[in-house]
């Protein structure tokens, strides 16, 4: 089940994962030359927790003049919940780690759909990206896609056109990719053109590879193999005109 997009909601998720964490498989015992695992959970967690309150703050307008804006307080957010998760993880406690990590979706959706553009794109492209794996369910998968396509669209400005090879437009290619993927398994032909619009525009070289692929799928319902074929055929006609 996906997380709201909505800070006191991510809060109150935070805290059951890392609840259920320590009650029920405590994390092994940090290095001697480190700060022991519950101990630094507690912290990050105390920290993200402040952080998603001034999320909620400048949200709803109760933000003081010199408070940080949206973006800055989104981002800090985002840096917590990613060291967060890779704590989790370091301590051996991958499903916890798994879940935090979707955290990072729901609260970059959070930041976007209230008009912030986060900067620190990189985890939640990986995170996107990792829900995509998951285990197809059309349900589910539209859920994702519309969250996906919020971040998307509102770091568009921001992202789009990113020189090639440079780190932002990898972390972008990351994101389109994923999003491309889930809107294939949502089923549904209307979320599947703009993600399969944006694809062919941006990144014409992993469209051709997507859409190939796509086409070697022989499970898709009629109408989903009827519009990547004809993606894939608008894609060669392209390719045969440079």
């Amino acid at each position: 089940m996906l997380p709201p997009c909505e800070p006191v909601a991510i809060r109150d998720e935070l805290q059951r994962i890392l609840d259920a964490l320590l009650e029920h498989d405590p994390p092994a015992s940090a290095p001697p030359d480190q700060e022991p695992v519950p101990v630094a959970l507690s912290a990050l967690a105390g920290a993200l927790s402040e952080a998603l309150s001034s999320l909620a703050r400048c949200i709803h307008g109760d933000a003081t003049a010199a408070a940080p804006t949206l973006e800055r307080v989104g981002d800090h957010a985002v840096d917590l919940l990613e060291r967060t998760a890779l704590c989790a993880q370091q301590a051996g406690a991958t499903s916890a780690a798994q879940e935090l990590r979707g955290l990072l979706l729901a609260l970059a959706c959070c930041v976007a759909r209230n008009g912030g553009e986060l900067s620190h794109l990189k985890p939640v492209a990986d995170a996107v990206a990792e829900q995509a794996e998951l285990a197809p369910d059309p349900a589910r998968s539209r859920v994702l896609y519309q969250m996906t396509d919020d971040i998307a669209q509102g770091l568009s400005s921001k992202f789009s056109g990113a020189s090639p090879g440079s780190e932002r437009w990898a972390h972008w290619r990351e994101l389109l990719l994923s999003r491309a993927v889930i809107a294939t398994r949502t089923l549904e032909p209307q979320l599947m053109a703009p993600a399969f619009d944006a694809l062919a525009e941006e990144l014409p070289a992993d469209a051709a590879a997507f859409f190939s692929e796509g086409m070697d799928r022989l499970d898709y319902p009629h109408a989903v193999r009827e519009l990547m074929q004809r993606y894939h055929d608008a894609d060669a006609a392209r390719g045969r005109l440079h």
